[in-house]
């Protein structure tokens, strides 16, 4: 099934008159859903917090960068081609790496910068044959599998290729030189229905502007320095 035959986008949802004022990423709901709503109120809908980049998201964006070439065609640098043999065997699969795809309300694609744009999703390094694909997605963080986000670009892939019916992904985790489990990503519309509900929250907190302040294991890293959480100003 593909992504156009999901049913329609509840009605508190529905913006389709006028440009999205916040265009989801999985980066987007994984911070509300999973680490602190009040953070991703300061982030995406308040937009004083902004992003400042770290030395591991620049190293990440790097390493991301050399993949993308070396997909391409050109040797990775000296210090990353203890990766090569993670990279090879994309060779002649007709990759398309750092994959932009934007997706509308009705799970249509769209242009990654479209009016019509609701979410967007870059996806790293996607094999497509025929009705079937692989997803592997580069991580040069430490070893977490968690399927959503694989799941999440799954369902912008099966928007691009609709005719897919088998989608099975894996991270390849940098710091242990190794790929990760198998997941099948395939039930694209379980994970549509999902994004769905997750935005329903966040559109809800809009309504009410309630944003709940929540502790975890990051507040030490947070630029949100009037929460009573943060652990960064102390």
């Amino acid at each position: 099934m593909s992504l156009a035959d999901m049913p329609d986008i509840p009605k508190e949802l529905d913006r389709r008159k006028g440009r999205a004022d916040f265009v989801w990423s999985y980066t987007a709901l994984n911070l509300y859903e999973n680490i602190c709503p009040y953070q991703f109120f300061r982030r995406y809908i308040n937009k004083d917090i902004k992003f400042v980049e770290s030395a591991a998201s620049k190293w990440g964006n790097e390493v991301h960068s050399a993949f993308e070439y070396r997909i391409g065609g050109k040797p990775l640098p000296v210090s990353m081609q203890h990766w090569e043999p993670l990279v090879a065997p994309l060779d002649g699969r007709g990759v398309t790496p750092e994959m932009k795809v934007g997706i509308t309300m009705e799970g249509r694609t769209t242009g990654y910068f479209s009016e019509n744009v609701w979410g967007r999703c870059k996806i790293d390094a996607p094999i497509v044959a025929n009705s079937k694909a692989m997803l592997i997605d580069w991580k040069s963080g430490n070893v977490r599998e968690e399927p959503f986000e694989l799941e999440v670009q799954a369902v912008f892939l099966h928007a691009r290729y609709p005719t897919l019916t088998t989608i099975v992904g894996k991270y390849a985790w940098l710091k242990e030189n190794r790929l990760g489990e198998l997941h099948n990503c395939s039930d694209t519309r379980s994970t549509w229905n999902k994004i769905c509900t997750i935005n329903q929250k966040i559109e809800e907190s809009r309504r009410t502007m309630q944003w709940e302040k929540r502790q975890s294991g990051l507040c030490g890293h947070c630029d949100v320095l009037d929460c009573n959480f943060n652990r960064k100003k102390s």
